[in-house]
């Protein structure tokens, strides 16, 4: 049985551009840390994910139970913990350090980055991506932390003193926020946004940051987000506020200059032609769906033809699943009262019979005879 269970995870480590200086097979790091399950992937090619090994443009790293630690030619250090993956876009030295440049992605699970100690690029020239936030650094040494549907917390970890190593500043579409305190934090919930306010984490060490703050964040965290989600509510409600006994509209006729080029008049108007019972019935039938009525056929460029039986990809309002493809395999997330994540490996069949708070229904997906059997009983 190829399931992949709860949180499989890759490092990924690819597509580094060196404009010059270096070319396809050269290093351009070294691991240097490496414990438990992981590979060193180059081309079709599998190597060991042993330290001494040597990094080179387009490798992929992925670790699954395991940790592993990369440096890079200007003593740039990625530190990854299991279930985490990274790319690094583009990487460029040049003899002026103005002129180098390192980008990187945080995609999921936790990385922590150190910037070099060396000469070779500029701090302001590297940058670093979540799926949901953008980070600019100086002389900096942080955490980030991202779950599966891409919600980012970025940590600001101090020197060796305990003061903070540097300022980073966390922006996107919705705005930005600078972290300039040791263990100053923030949560990025999505593209557009804000970047919650900054808390400062108590009681914490950079050994105690790992993939449990996805699941549970530091209690800080959890204030700022509740904080975040009230304040957005408040400006929704805005129109709330608005005195409507101000207005005198009521008293005027809209119509009063426009009767002469009206067809037809006010008594015109059959207030009892709308089919309201057809529409409230078609409501009731898209939030009572079982998950028998759903059929769904995709296709999945990666990886042949994805076919799902009682749900679709996406998000499913019956059953709050969250679907999707990635490398070929398919990913079922729901976070409701818990958290559930299936992945299946590509070219397996079965199916999932789900019964948790709300809802109990199958969902079937491949071609052939069922080989996975997967049951989930959630309850209080």
């Amino acid at each position: 049985m190829l399931f992949k269970s709860i949180r499989k995870t890759h490092l990924l480590i690819l597509s580094l551009l060196f404009i010059s200086g270096v070319h396809a097979n050269d290093p351009i790091g070294d691991i240097v840390e490496s414990t438990g399950i992981g590979e060193l992937l180059r081309g079709n090619v599998t190597l060991p994910h042993t330290v001494g090994s040597e990094v080179i443009l387009y490798d992929e790293a992925r670790t699954g139970n395991g940790r592993m630690k990369i440096v890079l030619l200007d003593d740039e250090f990625i530190d990854m913990t299991e279930q985490t993956r990274v790319y690094i876009d583009e990487a460029y030295y040049d003899p002026n350090p103005d002129l180098s440049k390192l980008s990187l992605r945080m995609v999921q699970g936790t990385a922590r980055f150190a910037s070099g100690a060396g000469n070779k690029i500029r701090k302001k020239n590297i940058n670093v991506s979540t799926p949901t936030a953008q980070i600019a650094i100086n002389g900096t040494d942080f955490t980030t932390t991202i779950d599966e549907i891409g919600r980012s917390l970025v940590i600001l970890l101090p020197d060796v003193n305990g003061d903070a190593s540097g300022e980073i500043v966390v922006s996107n579409l919705g705005g930005s926020v600078t972290l300039n305190e040791a263990y100053q934090a923030t949560m990025v919930s999505s593209l557009d946004t804000p970047p919650a306010s900054t808390v400062t984490l108590q009681g914490i060490t950079p050994s105690l940051i790992d993939n449990m703050f996805i699941v549970n964040p530091p209690q800080e965290v959890k204030q700022q987000i509740e904080d975040q989600a009230r304040d957005d509510a408040n400006r929704d409600q805005g129109i709330l506020d608005v005195d409507f006994l101000e207005f005198n509209e009521l008293e005027q006729d809209a119509l009063e200059d426009t009767k002469e080029n009206l067809e037809f008049s006010e008594l015109d108007i059959d207030l009892l032609d709308v089919d309201f019972l057809t529409d409230l019935l078609d409501v009731v039938e898209e939030l009572t769906k079982t998950t028998v009525q759903l059929k769904d056929v995709q296709a999945d460029s990666g990886g042949g033809i994805v076919t799902l039986k009682g749900a679709v990809l996406g998000f499913n309002k019956d059953s709050q699943y969250n679907i999707f493809v990635q490398d070929g395999d398919l990913y079922l997330y729901r976070n409701v009262n818990g958290v559930i994540e299936i992945i299946i490996q590509q070219g397996n069949s079965g199916y999932i019979d789900t019964t948790v708070d709300g809802y109990s229904g199958v969902i079937e997906f491949g071609n052939g005879d069922p080989a996975i059997e997967i049951i989930i009983n959630q309850g209080d």
